[in-house]
C-alpha cells in the first residue's frame, strides 16, 4: 500500500486563545489572593474564604467554558474512531479469520511434534536397550564359545541394527516437523479464581480501594449512629474527618 492518505479531516482547522479580560481578572485575583498570608481568626479566616471563592469561581467559569469548546471537537473525534472503525470492521474480521488459520495449522503442528518426541523418546529407549541386549549376548558368545550362544549374539545385533534405524526414522520425522515461519508460541492466561491468585502470589495482583464505596459505607454507619471510626479499624481503615471548605 502506498502513502496515500486514507482519512482526511476536513473543514477549518481550530486556534485557541485566552481573552484578554480574563488574563486581567486573573491577574487581579492573584494580586489580591497573595495578600493572604496567615488565618490566624474568624475575620482573616472569611477574608480568605472570600478571595479563595473569587479563584473558585474565575476556575468553574474556566472549565465550564473548556467545555463548551471541547464538546464539538469530542464529537469530531467520536465521528474520526466510528468512521475508522466501521471502515476496518471487515479488514478486522478477515484478520481475525485468517489470524485463527494459522493458530489451528500451528497447534497442530505443536502437537504432531509432541507425538513424534514421544516416538523418538520411545525409539531411543528401545534403541539403549537393544545396545545393552547384544552386547550381553555377545559376552555370553565369547565366554562359552558355544554355537547357540553365537547365534544369539548374531540375531542381538541385528536386533540392535533394527532399533537403530527405527531411532533415526523417528529423529528425521520429528527434524521435520517444523512451525511454519512468523509462528510463534507465547505464553498467556486465563484466571481462574484471582483470590487464590492473590493468596499465593499478591504481587500478581493490582488491588485499589472502592473510595466512593467507602465514603459512603461511612455515611450509613454515621447515620445508623456506629462509632465509624472503630468500625474502620476492623477492616484496616483509618477513618477521620477533615475540614472541608466550601467554595460557594
Amino acid at each position: 500500500m502506498n502513502n496515500t492518505e486514507t482519512m482526511i479531516l476536513t473543514g477549518e482547522g481550530y486556534s485557541l486563545t485566552i481573552t484578554t479580560d480574563a488574563e486581567i481578572q486573573k491577574a487581579k485575583l492573584l494580586e489580591f489572593s497573595r495578600a493572604v498570608q496567615f488565618v490566624r481568626d474568624n475575620a482573616e479566616s472569611a477574608d480568605a474564604a472570600y478571595h479563595m471563592r473569587s479563584l473558585a469561581q474565575m476556575r468553574i467559569a474556566v472549565d465550564k467554558s473548556r467545555k463548551e469548546i471541547k464538546e464539538p471537537v469530542l464529537r469530531i473525534g467520536k465521528l474520526i474512531d466510528q468512521t475508522a472503525k466501521n471502515f476496518l470492521a471487515e479488514i478486522e474480521d478477515e484478520e481475525a479469520r485468517i489470524r485463527g488459520l494459522l493458530g489451528d495449522h500451528a497447534n497442530e503442528v505443536a502437537r504432531i511434534a509432541a507425538v513424534k518426541a514421544e516416538e523418538e523418546r520411545k525409539a531411543f529407549e528401545a534403541a539403549r536397550a537393544a545396545r545393552e541386549a547384544a552386547a550381553a549376548a555377545q559376552d555370553a558368545a565369547d565366554a562359552s564359545g558355544k554355537i547357540a550362544d553365537v547365534i544369539a549374539a548374531k540375531q542381538a545385533e541385528a536386533a540392535r541394527q533394527d532399533t537403530l534405524a527405527a531411532k533415526l526414522d523417528a529423529s528425521s520425522d520429528l527434524a521435520a516437523t517444523k512451525i511454519a515461519d512468523g509462528v510463534r508460541f507465547a505464553w498467556d492466561f486465563d484466571v481462574l479464581d484471582i483470590n487464590s491468585v492473590f493468596r499465593a502470589a499478591p504481587q500478581l495482583v493490582h488491588m485499589e480501594i472502592k473510595r466512593s464505596e467507602v465514603l459512603a459505607w461511612f455515611k450509613e454507619m454515621e447515620r445508623a449512629d456506629v462509632d465509624v471510626a472503630a468500625a474502620a479499624t476492623l477492616y484496616g481503615i483509618v477513618a477521620f474527618k477533615k475540614p472541608v471548605v466550601s467554595t460557594r
